[in-house]
């Protein structure tokens, strides 16, 4: 049935009944607001001062196969509502706002491992699974993907692969874009895709739609790389008299070639913090949580909210003497060893890695308590909103050569708007990331919002101007979209024109990637260099123009004791990457091939992206300009990660790239992206 308007609700829940059943609609006011929004922290200010939050979405589904998915597009153009993809909610930036026009399709009865070759390493898993019963279904058939993000319980495949997530073992397994071998869904238009490894020369369509936030299709299954389920865990721990030694050895190990799967360096406070915890009795912290996590506490609030907007004074003094208030920086690592899989040595050369840059054996004991507790923080969120307070955080990440300057730059913007916590948790041979945890208050809760929204402004643009990315692994959506353009420049163009040619009806509620006209801060002047080839030894980073002759780059690097790995010797950085624009998965899970880039848009704009060691800020768009320089745009230099000449990785991932073609429609798409 064709309608001029939306349709009435009693007649769009017949329709979506004979689509998907009529067990799978609802338009209940319970799974409305349920499905209204995510755990932006934002929304939850709003909520508690009283300003009125959407109503949800007009109807909710739950599709089961694509078949559904395809015919749920198609009917939502004839409808003219629009259709948001939901995976389980648990995002915290603002990418759900389903309102009376949207109908909200939850994956989650799309929910099975369809196929799994742990000897070829690859799973084929529908998106719809949680995190959880992914995890502990490969574990039972002996394998695992490696992802375990803090909401591993609450969160969908689907949901980590659109926003680029991390798990907290990326350290051995890799983010979410180091495991897609590839993918099919359903576009816009209601047709099934595939994107799976391109042919020589042709765009990498994976790439486009990991990180896409829903702007350009429905992902239904994945092609995942997986691993051998670990048999055997390792422990280790140190502390160091500064924050930087500790980070000092955290970048020796990874360009060494040390692979633990999981490794945290703690700030001064926020070690303190951590060994505080640890001498409390858990058993009465959960108890007390549990009891009432969000009971009210007027007198506690009211101080609690006049004493925190002072936490700019705290801040200064931890800064100035952090280290020697609070103490000692604490490194933790946990190695996995999966069978016939070696692993003393690599224990035994983190340990003297570590003395030598200055630790302190701490023993087994921090490593193993938080592997206990390592999900226990973010369900502390209820009782500190409770008490007037609102907490978040922020994942950025820079090369090793700008991460002082981004830990001090990040830290000082966030502490005018409250009390600052960091610790380093995604670690790599040429940089790391940097979570931060802030806690802010406001005498009320409309100063409060006012005060959030400042904070995240000054901090956005601190970590750009600090040469680092705005977002790690959380993704975008509403909450740092204003900082797009400082992230990719008129690469958000392309990101735009990706998406009208995906979606020409406008089906997809999708969007929040995209900053509206006029928000955020205008695209930064980028500089580019007159030099064909710098390295950043520091990060093992190279920075060559297209038209730079591979063997010049290979004897620039060879001076430095480096070398571009798979890189040819004849022929240009151009011509190499053109046929090669960068690998989805490559075997050292915490290798990449490009790092950054400035290019020329076809429209005279320049793109780009400051050299990071993963990001979750949106598509990744090299792969246009490096294979279509002609329609995108042409690139101008480009930043190639290096490695050390004599030393590999210990152990590299188990996988065989499974044989998916990139369909015809996704080839369609792209060209008329182009035009």
């Amino acid at each position: 049935m064709r309608y001029a308007l939306a349709p009435p609700v009693n007649a769009l829940t017949e329709d979506l009944a004979r689509i998907v059943g009529r067990e799978a609609v609802s338009t209940e006011e319970p799974e409305r607001r349920a499905y209204a929004h995510d755990l932006w922290p934002k929304h939850l200010i709003a909520k508690r001062a009283g300003r009125a939050l959407s109503s949800g979405p007009r109807a909710v589904v739950w599709p089961s196969s694509d078949a559904h998915v395809g015919a749920l597009l198609r009917y939502a153009k004839r409808a003219g509502v629009k259709i948001a993809p939901f995976g389980a909610g648990s995002g915290v930036c603002g990418m759900t706002e389903a309102d009376a026009d949207t109908i909200v399709l939850d994956t989650k009865r799309m929910r099975s491992v369809r196929a799994l070759d742990v000897p070829r390493g690859r799973a084929l898993i529908d998106a719809g699974m949680l995190g959880q019963h992914l995890e502990d279904e490969l574990l039972a058939r002996g394998a695992t993907l490696g992802h375990y993000p803090s909401s591993i319980s609450c969160s969908t495949l689907g949901g980590w692969i659109v926003t680029r997530g991390a798990g907290q073992c990326s350290g051995r397994y890799g983010k979410i874009e180091d495991m897609v071998l590839g993918l099919e869904g359903v576009m816009p238009d209601g047709e099934p895709f595939a994107a799976g490894v391109p042919r020589e020369g042709e765009p990498d369509a994976r790439a486009l739609f990991v990180g896409s936030e829903g702007l350009f299709g429905v992902v239904t299954r994945a092609h995942m790389r997986v691993w051998p389920a670990p048999t055997e865990r390792r422990y280790l721990a140190y502390t160091f008299a500064t924050l930087r030694q500790a980070w000092d050895a955290v970048r020796s190990l990874y360009q060494s070639g040390i692979r633990p799967a999981v490794c945290r360096v703690y700030d001064p406070f926020d070690t303190y913090v951590f060994r505080t915890g640890q001498r409390r009795s858990a058993s009465k912290s959960a108890h007390k949580i549990e009891r009432d996590p969000a009971a009210k506490h007027p007198v506690e609030e009211w101080l609690l909210r006049r004493t925190m907007p002072a936490s700019k004074a705290i801040n200064a003094l931890n800064f100035a003497f952090g280290e020697r208030v609070f103490g000692r920086s604490l490194l933790i690592l946990l190695f996995e060893r999966a069978p016939n899989e070696p692993v003393d040595e690599s224990v035994s050369r983190a340990r003297r890695t570590c003395l030598s840059c200055g630790g302190r054996d701490e023993g087994e004991a921090p490593a193993r308590r938080w592997l206990e507790r390592r999900h226990s923080v973010s369900y502390r969120q209820p009782g500190t909103y409770a008490k007037g307070l609102w907490v978040d955080t922020m994942e950025v990440a820079a090369p090793w050569a700008c991460f002082q300057a981004l830990y001090e730059g990040v830290r000082g913007a966030l502490a005018e708007g409250g009390f600052v916590m960091a610790h380093m948790s995604h670690a790599y041979p040429d940089g790391c990331s940097i979570y931060f945890t802030f806690v802010g208050a406001s005498p009320d809760d409309e100063r409060a919002l006012e005060n959030y929204t400042r904070t995240w402004s000054r901090a956005l643009e601190a970590a750009h101007n600090a040469g680092g990315t705005i977002a790690h692994h959380h993704g975008v959506g509403r909450s740092k979209r204003q900082a797009m353009r400082l992230e990719h420049g008129a690469g958000v163009d392309v990101i735009a024109s990706l998406s009208r040619a995906a979606d020409r009806d406008g089906v997809l509620a999708g969007g929040p990637l995209l900053p509206a006209r006029g928000e955020g801060p205008a695209a930064p002047s980028i500089t580019v260099s007159s030099r064909d080839v710098s390295i950043d030894a520091m990060s093992r980073l190279v920075t060559a123009r297209p038209s730079c002759a591979l063997a010049d780059v290979h004897r620039a690097l060879e001076a430095q004791g480096l070398a571009l790995r798979g890189a040819p010797i004849e022929g240009s950085v151009g011509e190499w990457l053109a046929r090669v624009p960068s690998a989805q998965v490559l075997r050292d899970p915490v290798d990449h091939r490009v790092a950054g880039y400035v290019a020329r848009t076809a429209s005279g704009a320049r793109a780009h992206l400051l050299p990071a060691p993963r990001r979750a800020a949106g598509p990744e768009l090299f792969t246009l300009f490096a294979t279509r320089p002609e329609r995108f745009g042409a690139i101008e230099t480009v930043t190639l990660v290096a490695h050390a000449k004599d030393r590999q990785p210990e152990y590299t991932a188990p996988f065989e790239e499974p044989e998916l073609a990139t369909t015809d429609n996704v080839r369609a798409w792209i060209d008329r992206a182009a035009g």
